[in-house]
């Protein structure tokens, strides 16, 4: 007896699939291994300048964080006064007198 093979073409649409998803699957390798490539070559001159100078860079990062809590503390501070002056603006409708 002959087998005969009720394919209906699903053979060739899931190789076609699996063909895809391979493709798809070497491209996004080679895009991560491209993007670690760039990584390390832009990361590289930063690590070596704190092997041979972590002072200097330990300097800079205070200053950094320096810099940044001082604009967060100068904008809660602004915060404040807005806030200050909403509640005196409440207190003084508070105080007026009521014609109703």
């Amino acid at each position: 007896m002959t087998q005969q093979s009720s394919n209906y073409g699903y053979g060739d649409r899931e190789r076609t699939a699996g063909d895809r998803i391979a493709a798809v699957t070497d491209r996004a390798r080679e895009f991560g291994e491209d993007a670690l490539e760039r990584a390390d070559a832009m990361l590289r001159p930063a690590g070596l300048s704190i092997r041979e100078r972590p002072m200097t860079v330990l300097a800079f990062v205070g200053g950094l964080a320096f810099a940044a809590g001082a604009l967060w503390m100068l904008r809660n501070s602004r915060q404040q006064s807005r806030m200050d002056e909403f509640l005196q603006q409440v207190s003084e409708y508070a105080r007026r007198p009521r014609w109703w």
